[in-house]
């Protein structure tokens, strides 16, 4: 698959959700290793229970945070007259499972009849996102994570077979000067990539 360096906005949302994981893997420790009489147990809906929706975001944040914020000059998209650099994407091999998790842990969180625990434990780590997002709230971390899932299910196309084939023919940290066809590919890629992360705002493109 193809991710866009977005500058490290991916992975706000994804860390802020680990965080929350860690600690309901915590609640699930401490339950388990001093129950109460007078309390009923801890039962996390899945993919939340037994840390698996956790394993999932850290092994996607352990992938992806080297393809955000690359230094300039680093493996640089070029236009065929190499006049302007294009926003750039890396050629990944994700699991469909740890996305198909992500998706599912973005469902369970923004559902209407979340325990009230939970629902305040992600209400507090929302304010990760007061830097980049303002006045977020749960609803806004839900639909960020379930955006993310999207941006990493897009269906492959010509365009996106096209583009993977020359990015994984390119040295890594290397430049590459698109063909005409090439240059099509990636404004086409990058067109359906904004209608899912960022409704359709523009991936910006870097003129010199």
């Amino acid at each position: 698959m193809l991710v866009v360096d977005l500058d490290g906005e991916p992975l706000t949302p994804l860390c802020a959700l680990e965080e929350i994981l860690l600690c309901l893997g915590t609640w699930e420790d401490d339950d388990r290793q001093d129950p109460r009489a007078d309390t009923e147990p801890l039962r996390l809906p899945a993919p939340l229970a037994d840390r698996v929706a956790l394993a999932a975001t850290q092994r996607l944040l352990a992938v992806l945070a080297p393809t955000q914020s690359r230094p300039p000059g680093c493996g640089r998209l070029l236009a065929p007259d190499g006049r302007y650099e294009h926003a750039p994407m890396t050629a990944l091999t994700l699991p469909a499972a740890d996305i198909d998790l992500l998706a599912a842990t973005a469902a369970t969180l923004g559902h209407s009849r979340l325990d009230p625990d939970i629902a305040e434990l992600v209400d507090g780590h929302v304010e990760q996102l007061d830097d980049t997002y303002c006045r977020a709230d749960r609803t806004d971390l839900v639909s960020l994570l379930a955006r993310l899932a999207g941006l990493l299910d897009l269906s492959p196309t010509d365009d996106t077979r096209l583009l993977t084939a020359r990015l994984q023919a390119t040295s890594p940290g290397a430049d590459c000067v698109f063909s005409d066809a090439e240059e099509a590919a990636h404004a086409r890629t990058a067109d359906r990539m904004n209608h899912i992360w960022a409704h359709g705002s523009g991936i910006d493109r870097y003129l010199y």
